[in-house]
């Protein structure tokens, strides 16, 4: 099954799957209290909607830092650079040069692809 997790803090927040996987362990729910369970869980968002999109569509260093705890400083002690400098990288458009994106992949764990 193809889904992807999103982290805030370094704990799941929100998990994200195809439809189609999503209708299959629908169907594949056995106990009708379950099933009840489930469906009024879908009447009330566990999450706002709007906070959800935020967090989705967040500057990538910033939401790769806030989900493992890290302030800014914390980054940037990392990497060896000025907090000022963390700051900026995380501004909404910001683009990264090649060995910006290299330590933040290293630095994080995650593929250079995700700053692009």
């Amino acid at each position: 099954m193809e889904y992807q997790t999103i982290k805030e803090k370094g704990k799941v927040k929100f998990v994200v799957l195809p439809v189609k996987d999503f209708e299959s362990l629908m169907d594949r729910l056995e106990d009708e209290s379950d099933l009840r369970s489930v469906r009024e869980a879908r009447e009330e968002s566990l999450y706002d909607q709007k906070e959800a999109e935020e967090y989705i569509f967040m500057n990538p260093v910033k939401r790769e830092r806030l989900d493992r705890g890290w302030t800014q400083q914390d980054l940037a002690e990392r990497l060896g650079v000025k907090q000022s400098t963390v700051a900026k990288w995380e501004k909404d458009g910001a683009v990264y040069r090649k060995s910006t994106r290299h330590k933040l992949a290293e630095v994080f764990g995650i593929k250079e692809s995700a700053f692009l």
